[in-house]
């Protein structure tokens, strides 16, 4: 992974813990997936485990791979059940074909080479074996978060890289390609858990890169704007997420 993994390991105490809107995704991105109980799953970009501890209540037997060894030491310490390992995605110390299934929760854009990363998903899984993974989906024009969402990229512009995650898989080897698009809405109780939410996971990047004067105004911008929302019916994440899914060749 690129020196995200840093960032990760030092909110890893708060990442997905103020509001469930990782494990939300992960529920309905299994429900996509739909591993058989007994398939042996290996989960990369694990964080503190959404999608490795859904997948094991489903009795799958779970591998779960992080880059950041905060998130792997607490993820291994509330749950044995997960063979949880400190690894590279892009150098995955496993054997080849050992795996029926392969899963990435809003992780392959934010590696730095996606398509090795990939290649290394394909080996370790069985002919015919599944990956699935998520990104960020797209929200239509008018949407509630406009507003929002226009503070941040006034203060904080997105990455430039393109994100081509079908593109990636197919020049990685894999076949039946096929995308979902998929949504959670989680209930926020005020604008500070909201603000608190966002500096709990990847967003806090952008927000550390700013001058200290910058970051100052931008938090004071951004809970005004949570403020009317609450105001105004409520905060409510209604995020969207696609779930690309491939097949390791037979």
């Amino acid at each position: 992974m690129t020196d995200s993994w840093a960032l990760f390991d030092r909110i890893a105490d708060e990442y997905d813990q103020v509001v469930p809107f990782f494990a939300g995704f992960a529920a309905r991105f299994l429900e996509v997936v739909d591993p058989a109980p007994g398939s042996r799953l290996v989960d990369v970009g694990c964080g503190r485990g959404a999608i490795a501890t859904a997948a094991a209540a489903r009795g799958c037997a779970v591998t779960a791979v992080d880059a950041a060894p905060r998130m792997v030491s607490l993820l291994a310490a509330g749950h044995p059940e997960i063979d949880v390992r400190l690894m590279d995605v892009h150098r995955l110390d496993l054997p080849d074909g050992c795996f029926d299934v392969a899963t990435g929760g809003f992780v392959i854009h934010l590696v730095a080479d996606p398509v090795r990363a990939l290649g290394e998903l394909r080996r370790v899984l069985r002919p015919g074996g599944v990956v699935a993974l998520t990104v960020p989906g797209r929200r239509e024009p008018g949407h509630r978060w406009e507003r929002f969402n226009r503070i941040w990229a006034e203060a904080t512009p997105p990455s430039p890289a393109r994100v081509d995650v079908a593109g990636w898989l197919a020049e990685a080897g894999f076949t039946e390609l096929r995308a979902v698009d998929i949504a959670v809405d989680i209930p926020v109780p005020d604008p500070r858990t909201c603000w608190d939410f966002h500096m709990s996971h990847g967003f806090a990047a952008r927000v550390e890169a700013l001058d200290p004067d910058d970051a100052i105004e931008f938090g004071r911008r951004s809970l005004a704007e949570l403020t009317r929302m609450h105001d105004d019916g409520g905060i409510v994440l209604d995020s969207p997420a696609v779930v690309h899914l491939g097949q390791a060749a037979t």
